[in-house]
């Protein structure tokens, strides 16, 4: 065989095992995005108690400013317990600079925090103790957290019965429907409840498919909004039925999204007076390509799983995109974001508000990561929700 021959076969080879590569990162970026993944990492270790306080291990979680919670569970697994922990009162050796993808620290270095501990809710904490971090600080149902009065009910939908909390406001014909984000909860929401509950609000909290609880889908994947907008609909249905005219859209991250289809798609669209979203997802392929650089995945790998996404799922990005499409907002609009937030990045809601000046208001807050606006500047965050749903009319 020729030297020329030999070079061509190794090259052909090469470039073989690199498309098999760059199929198999694009196949896992695709199952990464579309599949139902729950999990929680007890990598905040308790160093030390004092009256009002709490030394923590140094994480990216446990450095981040404003209010978080911290739970614990005991040897079976069992959740056992649950704190609310506030600002940084000091950083203890050098602040250590990480890559975003770094969960945890401990062990390897002595860094830790100090935090003001608000309140031991549940169980006791104790030095020794393992936690994981809270970004929703409140855990259980709107009665057990805040003492709102609530009803649970399952809210019929096309694939099944879905547990839905309503909390029963003044009774009154404008309602809020909440819709919580990617792998999240309806737990996402109640930060925000008390504000809502306190306006008088009648507000829904559906859960939606693949949920905990919730009828899953046949291929148990998330569609980015595409489907799960249905569940939205059927809670705007319900509304509507039991005395609302008027109904305000909010939601988180992914659940911005399916809030935006829904204005979009729902036959009951012309009800909505506004919209509020938090750290949405505002054009689905600026968001997944974010989190593949996050994860250091190769550019062509990451726009093959674009690709596998839309194949698999059966529709056209593009579609998602709110930049291109806002022309068509027609109702008032309240966005949190900001650029910290590493996962779903803030450059494309700026863009929309700027391209909708005349119904879109963008509230940035200083260190505010993904959907951690609240955490941040509880007063500002709620201050900015009231002034807007009243300013509603």
């Amino acid at each position: 065989m020729s030297d020329d021959g030999l070079v061509l076969r190794i090259t052909a080879g090469v470039l073989t095992v690199c498309a098999a590569g760059t199929m198999g990162l694009a196949r896992f970026f695709a199952h990464r995005i579309l599949n139902v993944v729950r999990v929680k990492e007890y990598d905040i270790p308790v160093l030390d108690l004092a009256p009002g306080s709490v030394r923590l291990g140094a994480t990216e979680n446990s450095l981040l400013p404003g209010t978080y919670g911290l739970t614990w569970v005991d040897d079976t697994g069992e959740h056992v317990g649950h704190a609310i922990v506030g600002p940084i009162v000091s950083v203890l050796g050098s602040r250590p600079v990480w890559p975003r993808w770094v969960r945890s620290t401990r062990g390897a270095t002595g860094h830790s925090v100090v935090r003001e501990l608000v309140e031991v809710r549940e169980g006791k904490l104790e030095v020794g103790l393992d936690t994981t971090w809270e970004q929703y600080a409140q855990l259980g149902d709107p009665g057990s957290a805040y003492g709102l009065d609530f009803v649970e009910f399952d809210l019929s939908g096309e694939l099944g019965e879905f547990p839905t909390w309503l909390l029963p406001g003044d009774g009154g014909s404008r309602w809020v429907i909440a819709v919580h984000g990617r792998g999240g909860s309806r737990g996402e929401t109640m930060r925000i409840l008390p504000t809502l509950a306190a306006l008088g609000l009648p507000t829904l909290i559906p859960c939606y498919r693949n949920d905990v609880g919730a009828p899953s889908t046949a291929d148990n994947y998330y569609h980015l909004g595409n489907t799960e907008w249905h569940e939205i609909d059927a809670a705007m249905a319900y509304a509507l039925e039991h005395g609302a005219t008027e109904l305000v859209l909010y939601g988180w991250s992914m659940g911005g999204a399916i809030v935006l289809q829904a204005s979009a798609r729902s036959a009951r669209a012309d009800s909505v007076v506004g919209l509020i979203l938090d750290s949405p997802v505002i054009d689905w392929r600026d968001t997944l390509r974010a989190n593949a650089r996050v994860n250091r995945l190769p550019r062509a790998a990451a726009e093959l799983g674009l690709l596998l996404v839309q194949c698999r799922l059966q529709l056209d990005l593009d579609d998602f995109d709110w930049v291109r499409r806002a022309a068509e907002l027609t109702r008032p609009m309240l966005i949190f974001h900001g650029p910290e937030d590493a996962f779903v990045p803030w450059e494309r809601g700026l863009a929309l508000a700027k391209a909708r000046p005349d119904l879109i208001s963008l509230v940035t807050y200083e260190g505010a990561g993904h959907t951690k606006s609240w955490n941040v500047d509880r007063e500002g965050y709620e201050r900015e929700v009231r002034d807007f749903l009243l300013a509603l009319g």
